[in-house]
């Protein structure tokens, strides 16, 4: 049988870490050629350059596309721009690579330039987590790459639902989980003392990792949201390891405060260093989407800020507060000495899966019919 040729395109530590797994799957599998493209915050050293780490983890990259100008300011406006050079550079690659299939994701612009200009050249498009309701413009990214999507791999049931009344055709549809938990679950564990070593920190006692991002929507607030939450976890007196955010509109400030501030702080880090960091905190703060997707598999709390994740499906173990300093130390408080709150999480399900969703996207991939697929009708 031909070899399906897969196109992949990476722009952020997040989206990475979902790929990874798929990526490893696709590249060990003789079914499979893999075309990659790297872009975004992945090339950007003030974002610690994820590309390495890509190269590092020994995945072959066929273009490196820049996304962002630099200097640029920090704008909504620049966010647009920023889309139209990704997708400029994206079709001269579709070109080339004549993929068989396009697996775009999630709710960011680099993948929505794929998934749009793919549809416009007839490749078939499969897209990993449509169906999920979140704020910011992610929520508007996200349903419009389904619509331009033609194979749906949603995380959960409920988001299935979802797609199906948005008109798609839910033969097309395939629940498998959050593939991020795959990285979870697989990744070789390193003993505590190596990670302490190497971050130069003491995690024995009550450690807080953070990663809050702006919300676009709000971007003009973000300097007086991350000084609250900041403000929080001082008043805490608790130990927080910071990742800086992604660079939304709103960014710059938030990068300035924290660097500011007394905290320790990462542009970014590889992923067996993250992961294990990730077990041996004991809580997650911020607005990621991690903190909705990952923490019940590690069985720890995830304070969520903000509006950023508003209305996504959700384990018991979020605590959800507004920006404000009073809430979010109650929300500390809870999520590292409630022993009753804590005794709870640590029984929780993940409602976005086990572990094993790369493998259910490659098998889908393997043998999905692609034959006229790309001409779309709505379903009632």
């Amino acid at each position: 049988m031909k070899k399906r040729k897969i196109f992949i395109l990476i722009e952020r530590r997040a989206d990475y870490s979902r790929y990874k797994p798929i990526m490893q799957l696709l590249k060990q599998d003789p079914a499979f050629e893999l075309y990659l493209v790297v872009t975004g915050i992945c090339l950007l050293d003030i974002h610690g350059k994820d590309v390495n780490y890509i190269e590092n983890d020994g995945f072959y990259i066929n273009a490196k596309i820049p996304m962002f100008a630099p200097g640029a300011e920090d704008t909504g406006g620049e966010m647009v721009r920023s889309f139209a050079r990704v997708t400029l550079g994206v079709v001269d690659e579709l070109e080339k690579a004549n993929p068989d299939i396009v697996l775009s994701g999630f709710d960011i612009g680099g993948n929505m330039a794929v998934t749009i200009a793919a549809a416009h050249m007839n490749i078939p498009v499969a897209h990993i987590q449509g169906g999920e309701v979140t704020g910011s413009i992610d929520e508007s990214i996200r349903h419009a790459m389904s619509k331009f999507s033609h194979i749906h791999f949603p995380a959960t049931e409920l988001s299935k639902q979802r797609l199906i009344r948005m008109g798609e055709d839910p033969s097309s549809i395939y629940v498998v989980g959050c593939p991020s938990i795959d990285v979870l679950v697989n990744t070789p564990y390193l003993d505590k003392s190596e990670i302490e070593k190497r971050l130069v920190i003491d995690l024995s006692i009550p450690t807080l990792l953070m990663i809050q991002h702006p919300v676009t929507t709000e971007h003009l607030d973000s300097y007086a949201q991350i000084q609250e939450t900041v403000a929080a976890i001082k008043e805490s007196g608790v130990q927080c390891i910071v990742l800086l955010p992604n660079n939304d509109a709103g960014h710059a400030k938030i990068i300035e405060y924290i660097k500011q501030n007394d905290l320790k702080w990462f542009p970014s880090l590889p992923t067996d260093v993250f992961i294990n960091l990730y077990r041996n905190v004991s809580a997650l703060i911020g607005n990621s989407s991690s903190g909705i997707h990952e923490t019940p598999t590690l069985k720890i709390p995830a304070i969520n800020i903000g509006t950023r994740q508003q209305g996504r499906e959700r384990a018991e173990n979020v605590i959800d507060v507004p920006n404000k300093k009073e809430e979010i130390v109650k929300a500390v408080k809870k999520a590292l000495f409630d022993k009753e709150f804590r005794a709870m999480v640590s029984a929780i399900e993940n409602p976005y899966g086990s572990g094993d969703s790369a493998k259910k996207i490659v098998d889908i991939l393997r043998t999905v019919r692609l034959d006229g697929i790309v001409q779309k009708i709505f379903h009632d």
